[in-house]
């Protein structure tokens, strides 16, 4: 039952023309990016493609672009479109009710939390998948140019030869933020009634929060955290495992006993 269930989740998502739009947005703004960031640049005399022409100047990760900070600005809008949502949509509809009789509480919140997480993850990282893709088939990946990755604190070794391997880790780091914001927008659905709410509520507490992790401990802030460019010094494999854990633990718990408070058993 459980692997129908998941199967049908998955269905919903693919299915979705939030998803799919979603997705053609983030695809037009991939081929900005590439206009400004690479087509425009190579373009202009004197551009230094000896020392410059490497994947990870190119990529939209590590470019410092305008599209690259709005993603990571927008990381829990993104991340709760494909689906942190559906639980209130269901609920509205009296339809969660039909699905845990038929399977079980825990079967029904392992799957909406699955679908969630990875679909969330999935959609926010798609656009810097297909610049990774583009960019390592474009350009080599040893980086000559020292000065790129002297503010990197860490992973830095990897950077000189090693390049396609620092943006693969950053992609995984990039999926388990997005994933996990994801849930804890599953987690606000469970409590709110309004879609809108549901869908932005996690953006603006983040939002709320950065002024107090930029004061208090930058090295907690998950839009600093998730950035290949790492824009903060004294980070560690510590912060970047710990912060998507905690929240997605937090937001695991909240999300089944907030489901559960729905379904009579």
């Amino acid at each position: 039952m459980f692997i129908s269930l998941l199967r049908m989740d998955f269905k919903n998502v693919f299915s979705s023309k939030n998803f799919w739009l979603c997705l053609l947005v983030l695809t037009l703004l991939f081929f900005v990016d590439l206009y400004i960031s690479v087509y425009a640049p190579l373009k202009i005399e004197g551009f230094d493609k000896e020392h410059l022409g490497f994947s990870l100047y190119f990529w939209l990760g590590t470019s410092g672009s305008s599209i690259s900070t709005l993603l990571f600005f927008t990381i829990a809008i993104i991340s709760c479109m494909p689906y942190s949502i559906r639980f209130l949509e269901e609920k509205s509809k009296g339809y969660h009710i039909f699905i845990v009789y038929r399977s079980s509480l825990k079967t029904y919140f392992s799957s909406k939390a699955i679908v969630t997480f990875i679909s969330g993850g999935l959609l926010f990282t798609f656009p810097f998948i297909i610049s990774f893709c583009a960019a390592i088939l474009m350009f080599k990946n040893k980086v000559l140019e020292k000065s790129f990755y002297d503010n990197l604190y860490l992973f830095h070794h990897l950077f000189p030869s090693h390049g396609i391997t620092y943006m693969v880790i950053y992609l995984m780091i990039m999926f388990s933020y997005a994933g996990a914001i994801a849930v804890f927008g599953l987690w606000i659905s469970t409590f709110v009634k309004n879609i809108y709410v549901a869908y932005l509520a996690p953006f603006f507490i983040l939002l709320i929060l950065q002024p107090f992790f930029e004061i208090v401990y930058p090295q907690l802030s998950p839009m600093y955290l998730a950035n290949p460019i790492q824009p903060i010094a004294d980070v560690s494999v510590f912060h970047l495992v710990l912060v998507p854990a905690v929240m997605l633990i937090i937001s695991l718990i909240g999300s089944y006993k907030g489901i559960k408070k729905y379904v009579k058993i």
